[in-house]
């Protein structure tokens, strides 16, 4: 037994000391052996020679990559400054890439131009990737026409962590993903983005933050970022096929040129949460996604602080703050996928949030059909509280803009907190509350659904009311025949996942045990 013992310690030693540490300067070469004593120029020889278990760290100072440094071209249209597609094993043997501790590795862009492509500073397909403590700046775009570059691309990875990065003073998106599940996108910034080259050169496609997800990508959250000054959105999930989460976010001042709340920007939305755009004949997925933004700050965007975006369902809306934004909450959904009508909202649920002080007069919540959505202990609704300034322990905003702690983690702030003696506070309203109730209101509410299925015998039936907008049925993921609002159980044994779902993006679900 002690043989056993020693052999499996000394495995486990042979293991922690397979992994290699690599270093990056300004000031190395990519002939060095890339040790701390000798380090390399480049992260692209840094990445050549990674494997997983190892960590890259990148010193302090100024990289300036040129266009002749492009590692690759994806997609036919993008030009990857780095094209990051070694992937690690699990979540215990990552490929890392750190700033060196104490320090601050800044890559500027701002001579990287290629002709006729999109960039992409860091193009992320691998998996089980840790990228920490990485600034990018001056991020370029060349075309005219109608694009768009980004900082950070997640297109393919999967399980990757984005910690404690800043893309800001550029014309690109600041973190972009469109294909991976279970990313952690956390604490990072993105700010003072703005486009003046391309299409309208308003800045337009420049969000701070956007996740537009594939059918397969699913678990993606964004947690403890910021997002200000880009010149289109904060945080953008148009065109997501699977639900994103975004919590502990702050967004404020987007939709405007850097500086500026005078220079207008594109669009302003400081959350914009789902929709697949007004087109005739838009791409929905089968099952439309149930989004989540919870304990968020959005302030003073051009538009609207927290929006559905012509939706086609329901998004949870958790313990949010929202001020000073044209409009703070505007729950405008879109009819179905086969009408480009505009509706009032259905199907959202918004619980413990709060409003004060809209832009436009008493637009604390806008677009909403009150009797198709659930609304619990928000300030605007079903009772609307009354606010001063002196409500608030402090509504000086530039709290928000605060440096970070040295784990990069957000500052500690007051901003739009209510104070302990105002009913907001004793009824856990707003960004600074955590309600760990909120699935079991969720539940005593009855969620978002106003039907129901019921199985008798061999019927699976849609009940309750409301019950006719429910038009397909799914039995453990296939599509079956409905009649009547009926389903023919009889052939089928075992665990049932049944699911009912609607045009405009209803969705009720049973999960069933037939004998």
């Amino acid at each position: 037994m002690k043989q056993l013992i020693f052999i499996s310690v000394m495995m486990c030693w042979m293991i922690q000391i397979s992994a290699t540490e690599y270093y990056v300067s300004p000031k190395g070469n990519d002939k060095n052996t890339g040790t701390v004593d000798s380090p390399f120029a480049t992260l692209a020889k840094a990445q050549s020679m990674v494997q997983p278990g190892d960590t890259v760290y990148l010193r302090g100072g100024i990289y300036k990559p040129t266009t002749s440094q492009i590692m690759g071209t994806q997609i036919d249209i993008y030009a990857c400054v780095f094209l990051m597609d070694k992937s690690g094993k699990s979540k215990k043997e990552r490929i890392c890439y750190f700033g060196y501790p104490g320090e601050r590795p800044v890559f500027d862009l701002s001579e990287v131009k290629p002709t006729n492509k999109r960039v992409s500073v860091f193009y992320v397909s691998g998996s089980y990737l840790h990228f920490k403590n990485i600034e990018v700046i001056g991020t370029q775009v060349t075309i005219t026409g109608h694009t768009q570059s980004e900082c950070f691309s997640n297109r393919g990875g999967s399980y990757n962590i984005y910690e404690n990065l800043s893309m800001h003073d550029g014309m690109a998106i600041g973190f972009y993903l469109t294909k991976g599940s279970d990313n952690l996108i956390l604490n990072c910034d993105a700010y003072n983005n703005f486009d003046n080259v391309s299409e309208k050169k308003n800045g337009e496609n420049v969000d701070g933050f956007g996740a537009h997800t594939d059918r397969n990508s699913t678990g993606n959250i964004f947690r403890g970022c910021r997002a200000w000054w880009n010149s289109d959105d904060g945080f953008d999930l148009i065109n997501a096929f699977q639900s994103v989460t975004i919590e502990n976010c702050w967004a404020f001042y987007n939709g405007y040129q850097p500086g500026s709340t005078t220079l207008n920007g594109a669009n302003g939305a400081g959350f914009k949460a789902g929709g697949y755009g007004m087109s005739d004949n838009p791409k929905v997925p089968e099952n439309i996604p149930v989004h989540v933004v919870k304990n968020c700050i959005s302030y003073y965007n051009k538009a609207n602080g927290f929006y559905s975006n012509h939706h086609l369902g329901g998004i949870r809306w958790y313990n949010n703050s929202a001020y000073k934004n044209a409009v703070n909450f505007c729950m405008l959904n879109r009819k179905s996928a086969n009408e480009a009508v505009d509706i009032d909202g259905i199907e959202h649920t918004l619980i413990n949030n709060l409003s004060y002080e809209p832009r436009t007069t008493e637009a604390h919540i806008t677009k909403i059909n009150y009797s198709l959505c659930k609304l619990e202990n928000n300030s605007f609704y079903p009772d609307k509280l009354t606010f001063t300034n002196d409500s608030f322990n402090s509504l000086d905003a530039s709290q928000l803009s605060l440096p970070r702690k040295k784990d990069g983690s957000l500052p500690d702030i007051t901003f739009l907190t209510p104070k302990s003696d105002h009913i907001a506070h004793k009824s856990a309203m707003g960004w600074s509350f955590t309600d760990n109730t909120l699935n079991e209101k969720e539940e005593s509410m009855g969620w978002i659904s106003l039907a129901g299925i019921n199985v008798d015998g061999n019927i699976a039936r849609i009940e309750g009311p409301d019950a006719t907008l429910f038009n397909k049925f799914w039995i453990n993921g296939v599509n079956v025949n409905m009649n009547n609002l009926a389903v023919d159980l009889s052939k089928y044994s075992g665990t049932l996942h049944l699911k009912a779902t609607s045009d405009n993006g209803g969705t009720i679900e049973l999960i069933y045990k037939k004998e």
